[in-house]
């Protein structure tokens, strides 16, 4: 009789481990599945915020140009405030894109939005000049700063 209740107990214990690794298995997969929403909610996050920075640049003619194209900043006190705001504001997208892709797991696209972040440094004299001198404020910026490529001269 010991025998046969310690076969049965076996038994249940063997199906409580198979229920036990079915169940792992489907907590893992769940966990994939939340890090891959997590990773698309936080670009879209990112993304919006980047359009946001966009429309401010729409909102001021020519102020583009001075982020991807290479224009230095202008010398009139307005437009002067509102592209370093600007600029302020890009920073801080790019700085919180670096880490939201650099800290989720599954974001794919990490290495192709320090690429972006990398070709904005170099074609934007006035953010390069903005983060060299406040280094601490976007260290992930500061790092991707690129070598030998002077500041921005006001026209």
């Amino acid at each position: 009789m010991a025998a046969i209740a310690a076969v049965v107990a076996l038994g249940v214990s063997a199906l409580s481990m198979l229920y036990l690794a079915r169940q792992t298995k489907a907590a893992a997969e769940q966990a994939k599945i939340s890090n891959a929403v997590a990773a698309v909610s936080a670009n879209d996050m990112v993304l919006r915020s980047l359009r946001e920075v966009h429309t401010l640049m729409l909102q001021h003619p020519g102020s583009r140009r001075c982020f991807y194209d290479s224009m230095p900043l202008p010398t009139e006190t307005g437009r002067r405030d509102a592209i370093v705001t600007i600029a302020e504001l890009l920073a801080d997208v790019l700085t919180s894109g670096i880490h939201v892709h650099r800290n989720i797991p599954g974001s794919a696209s990490a290495e192709a939005w320090e690429d972006y972040c990398r070709s904005v440094l170099v074609s934007s004299p006035v953010l390069r000049d903005l983060v060299r001198t406040h280094s601490a404020w976007w260290p992930y910026l500061s790092a991707l700063l690129p070598v030998n490529q002077p500041g921005p001269a006001a026209c």
